[in-house]
C-alpha cells in the first residue's frame, strides 16, 4: 500500500498562503501494467492520487497529482508530483507498507532507499543495475545506519566527495569523506580517483577518505591507499553488501 510519510504543504501562487494537508487523508490508487518484456521482471504497479484544494484567502484553487510506482513487485521504483495553482514546500515523500508477504516484514514503513537496500539483500546482482546515484543514496543511508550524520552532495559529472559523514566520538567530531563509484564488475578504478580523493582530503584537513566502488581496485591504487594508513581506506562490493544484509536485518526488526 502506498503512503505518504509525511504532511505535504502547498504554497498558493495567488497569495502565498502555506496549506497543510494531513497525511493520513491521501490515498492511492493503483493500477497493474503487465509484464515488461525486455527485461522479464515482472508487473508494474503505478499508485497515484488526483487532488484539489481551495485557499480560504484569496479562493484560488489548486490541483496536484502525485504518483509512485513499483517495479517489479517488492521495489519501489520512482516517485514524481506535478501542481498547477500552487507549489510544493519539498517534495511529497512516498514509501510502501510491506506486510509479511514482502520481505517478511510485519507492517513496516520503508523509505524508497531502505526498500532498494532490502531487494539488493536478496538479489546481490541488483547493485550493479541500479544508477550511480541510487548507489550514493544507499551508501549514504548505509552510513547513517552506522550513527552517522551525512550530508549528499550535489551530483556532478567531474567526480569528487559525493557523502560528507559526521559522527561524535567523544565529543569530537569524526568527518570522512566519502567517494561512490557504482562500476561493473570488470571496470577498474585507477591511482587517479584516489590520489584526487586523498588530495581534497587534506586540503580540507578531513580526518579519513572513503572510495567506495563496485569495480575492481588496481594494484597502484590500492598501494596508495595502503601508504596513507588510517587517513584512507576503501570498501569494496563484498564489504558493501555485507553491510547491507545487516542494514535490511535491522529493518526486519523493525
Amino acid at each position: 500500500m502506498m503512503k505518504l510519510l509525511k504532511d505535504i504543504s502547498i504554497r498558493c501562487d495567488k497569495c502565498g498562503k502555506v496549506i497543510t494537508i494531513d497525511k493520513e487523508k491521501i490515498d492511492f490508487e493503483s493500477q497493474v501494467y503487465d509484464d515488461h518484456c525486455e527485461n522479464g521482471m515482472g508487473e508494474e504497479t503505478e499508485f497515484k492520487h488526483e487532488g484539489c484544494i481551495k485557499c480560504d484567502i484569496c479562493g484560488n484553487k489548486i490541483s496536484f497529482e502525485i504518483f509512485g510506482w513499483e517495479y517489479p513487485v517488492g521495489a519501489f521504483n520512482d516517485e514524481d508530483c506535478k501542481i498547477t495553482g500552487g507549489k510544493f514546500e519539498e517534495k511529497p515523500d512516498l514509501g510502501i507498507i510491506y506486510s509479511q508477504n514482502y520481505f517478511d516484514l510485519d507492517y513496516a514503513y520503508l523509505s524508497q532507499i531502505e526498500q532498494l537496500i532490502m531487494n539488493i539483500a536478496q538479489n546481490q546482482n541488483l547493485i550493479y543495475n541500479i544508477s550511480s546515484r541510487e548507489f550514493e543514496e544507499i551508501i549514504e543511508h548505509l552510513f547513517q545506519d552506522d550513527g552517522f550524520k551525512t550530508k549528499l552532495t550535489k551530483a556532478t559529472r567531474d567526480g569528487g566527495v559525493d557523502i560528507i559523514a559526521t559522527k561524535y566520538v567523544v565529543g569530537k567530531p569524526i568527518v570522512l569523506y566519502i567517494e561512490c563509484k557504482r562500476y561493473g564488475r570488470q571496470n577498474r578504478v585507477g591511482v587517479g580517483i584516489v590520489r584526487s580523493l586523498f588530495g581534497v582530503q587534506t586540503s580540507n584537513k578531513v580526518n579519513m577518505s572513503i572510495l567506495v566502488t563496485t569495480g575492481k581496485i588496481t594494484s597502484v591504487a590500492r598501494k596508495f591507499v595502503e601508504e596513507q594508513k588510517t587517513m584512507m581506506t576503501v570498501i569494496d562490493v563484498d564489504e558493501i553488501l555485507d553491510r547491507i544484509q545487516q542494514s535490511a536485518e535491522k529493518y526486519r526488526g523493525y
